[in-house]
This record gives C-alpha cells, structure tokens and sequence, in this order.
C-alpha cells in the first residue's frame, strides 16, 4: 500500500499547509504596494486634473491676457516712469512739425528693418516678415524683461514658425552675440570718427586705442571658438580660469562647464556663421549705422547745427549711448546727459537744453515706437497662432 504523506496534491487541489501558513517574503512586498497605491492613484489625478487645464484654450487664453495687460501695465507705469519724463517727451514733440516727427518715426521703422534681417540672416529659411515681426516682439519685451527675456520670446515664435528646438536655440545665440560686438563697436567707430573730425575729448586717443584692442581681441577670441573645435577648448579653458579668479574675490562658487558651453556655442554656430556671415555681417552693422541716423536726426530737429555738434560728433555719442542703453539701471539718460555735455564740450545752457530735447526725441524712437510696434505684431501673432 502506497503512502501518500509525501505526495504532491494533485492538479486543481490546494495544499492545505500551503494556505495556512503565511509567506514572509510575499506580505512584506505586498505590504508597502497597497501603501503606495493610494498616493500614486492621487499623483495621477493631479497630473491628470493639470493636464486638462493646460489643454483648455479658455484657461490659456486668460493666462495669457493677464500677463499680457501686467507686461503693458508695467511698461507704461513702472519702468518708463522711471527712464523718461512724459512732459520733456511732450515738449520735445510739440517743438517738431508734422514732416520732423514723420521722419524721425521713418527712421525707428528703418532700425527695426535692419534688426528683422539680422534675425533672418541668423536662422536660415526664416522670412523677412518673420524677421521683423519676431525682432520687434523681442524688442518690446526686452524693455520690461531683463536679458534673455526678449530671446527667449524670439525663441518660442521661432517654433511656432516650424523650426526645431535646435534650430532655433542656435539663431538666438548667434543674434545676440552678434548685437552685443556690434554694441560694443559702436564706441570705437564713434572715437575713429571723432579723431578724423578732430572733434575728440582730450583722451579721446587712448580710449579708442583700449576699446579697439579689446574689441579686437574678443572678435579674434570669438572666430576662434567658431572655427575650430580645438581653440574653443582653450578659450573656454582661459575663460572658466579668469571667471574662477574673479568668483573668488567675491567667495562665489564659478561655474564648472563654462568650458563645454564655450565649445557647445562654437560646435552649434559653425554652419551658420560660416554660410551666412556676409549677411549677418552687413544686418548687424547697418542696424548700428541705423542708431545713429536716428540720433543725428534728433539732435538738427532739436536746433543743434553742424557747428555745435558735428557729424563725428553725432557718432561719438550715438557709440556711448548705445553702450549705455544695454546697462540694467533706470535713470541713464540723466546720468550720461553730463558726461556727453564735457564730451561734447557744451557748455552754455541753451545747447545742453537742446541736446538734452535731442537725447529724449532718441529714446521715444529707439524705445517707445518699438514698444508700440512689438505690442501690435504680438497681437498679430497670437492671432495667427490661435
């Protein structure tokens, strides 16, 4: 007779040992799975509940809204205030005729023109509309937003216009590098000019001698990187070297990949610049020689005449003023108003009246018509988009 003690239950059977003895092993990973279940069931619901709002077009559209009215709220109440005085702005264009204001308005337009092509030039198979259209967007945010602000809404129009992430990352950094050498060779035009005219301040000689060497110098530094894989590797090394000094003084810890974004940047330019740096070359510069065509138009129609502040005269302060402008400060006109008066060497108080019309008829076109225009085409495009 055949024992069955240590037989194996047949097929369909529970053992009945089996199901009164408890698995260690299997309540202690059951345990914490029913513990979890709850919180992972509540994390879905919110994702869930926040991805239903991000879909609902009448939720975005008053996000939108509100921060389009705060943006225009504390353009024209905050930060204007603070940089311009509306009753000067009044008086310097009560004081222009009709045919003055249409002009100097002409001349704003012609800036942001030559800025929509340095866009265009900047991302190939962009248009000059969107050019335009995504410069002068940028521009109105610049002048509420701190920089990258103003790239960073130049870079989400770029995908709405149907280029990549990558595409568009690499024209916002080649636009604003670009504006930035141009920028800061406006101030070593405006010496060069202003030593030819004989017009220069007593030192005028050896500022244009240390702003050309170090805008030489960066430019040279900056084509090296873009050339060649190598030489980035060694001006990012040099810069992360000097940035860490500079940190120290300061007991701040500097940045450990300056050296990988250096040869990111000139890795993801190359092509670019390369294929287009004529184009980029010409935009760039012409939008500065566009600055100062505005300031020069400003100061005659504020009755300043060729003898009182000449031609080099004009792009010597239009080099100053654009450097100025790029500063994160509020009040700059009235704290460059006197260093251009002794650059200048103006001394009667009529002609600092004067120049002192002049440099606010500069603002109201290189700060307020852009501001006007960059509303109007962001209007236009979110209707677009919608």
């Amino acid at each position: 007779m055949t024992s069955t003690s240590g037989a194996d239950p047949e097929p369909g059977t529970q053992d009945p040992q089996a199901s009164t003895t408890p698995d260690p092993d299997r309540a202690k990973s059951a345990a914490p799975a029913q513990a979890t279940e709850p919180a992972l069931d509540e994390e879905a619901k919110q994702r869930g509940r926040l991805a239903r709002l991000v879909r609902n077009q009448r939720f975005v559209k008053l996000v939108a809204a509100i921060i389009m009215i705060a943006l225009l709220y504390y353009a024209f109440f905050v930060v204007l205030p603070s940089e311009i005085n509306w009753d000067d702005v009044t008086a310097a264009l009560s004081a222009l005729t009709a045919a003055q204001v249409a002009v100097l308005g002409l001349s704003g337009v012609i800036v942001m023109v030559f800025l929509g092509w340095a866009s265009k030039a900047s991302l190939p198979g962009l248009n000059i509309y969107q050019g335009f259209e995504s410069s002068g967007t940028s521009q109105m945010t610049a002048f509420v937003v701190p920089p990258p602000g103003d790239y960073l809404i130049r870079f989400s129009m770029y995908r709405t216009y149907g280029f990549t992430d990558a595409q568009s990352g690499v024209s916002v950094l080649i636009a604003m590098v670009l504006r930035y050498v141009v920028i800061f060779f406006m101030p070593v035009l405006g010496y060069g000019v202003a030593l030819v005219g004989g017009v220069a301040p007593p030192n005028g000689l050896a500022w244009f001698i240390g702003l050309t060497v170090v805008w030489v110098v960066a430019v040279f530094l900056l084509r090296q990187v873009i050339q060649s894989d190598a030489a980035a590797h060694a001006v990012g090394r040099w810069i992360s070297a000097a940035v860490s000094k500079v940190m120290r003084l300061f007991h701040r810890t500097p940045a450990k990949d300056l050296e990988a974004s250096v040869v990111d940047f000139g890795f993801k330019t190359r092509g670019t610049i390369e294929e287009n740096r004529t184009s980029l070359a010409a935009s760039n510069f012409l939008w500065g020689l566009s600055n100062v065509l505005v300031l020069g138009l400003a100061i005659r129609f504020s009755g300043i005449d060729s003898s009182t502040i000449s031609l080099a005269g004009i792009f010597l302060t239009a080099g100053a003023l654009m450097v100025v402008n790029i500063l994160p400060i509020p009040g700059k006109n009235a704290l460059v108003a006197p260093a251009l008066f002794t650059m200048l060497a103006l001394t009667t108080t009529a002609d600092q009246s004067d120049l002192t019309a002049a440099l606010v008829l500069y603002r109201v076109v290189t700060w307020i018509e852009p501001m006007l225009f960059g509303i109007v085409l962001f209007l236009l495009w979110r209707r677009r988009v919608r």
